[in-house]
């Protein structure tokens, strides 16, 4: 393994990490018919969502979005609802077969011979973990 030693090394890497585990996760989410990005919105709903969370998530325009969700719920997936808060604000929310497919693909993810992290032991995917929550939580 060669050593990073500098800031732009460190940024090439976290972009070929980045398309690798993008790869691998359009592919699985082909299995479960799934497009890339309804694959992704999908991983994303571990709690019910605003839409506008997807739109920023994304950095595409609305309409977009509006069309990955209309093809989740079509799929029986996903639904709206209406924001207790704000009836203006449409959260999205999985339903039980989303649950399931959730689940399911991302233990194919995780268990698949191309998952980008196979190659560490427990405790470099711990600090991976801790470190890429760090990055993202800040």
């Amino acid at each position: 393994m060669t050593q990073i030693t500098s800031p732009e090394e460190s940024y090439l890497a976290l972009v070929e990490f980045l398309m690798l585990a993008k790869q691998g996760l359009y592919e699985i989410g082909g299995e479960f018919e799934l497009s890339g990005m309804q694959a992704v919105s999908i991983l994303l709903l571990s709690e019910a969502r605003p839409m506008h969370h997807f739109t920023k998530f994304f950095g595409c325009d609305p309409s977009n979005i509006t069309g990955i969700i209309d093809a989740l719920e079509a799929k029986g997936l996903v639904t709206r609802v209406e924001s207790p808060s704000d009836r203006r604000i449409k959260n999205v929310t999985l339903l039980p077969k989303g649950t399931k497919v959730r689940s399911a693909l991302l233990n194919k993810l995780t268990t698949s011979k191309e998952y980008p992290l196979s190659k560490l032991t427990p405790d470099e995917a711990k600090t991976f973990t801790s470190l890429v929550q760090k990055i993202t939580h800040a």
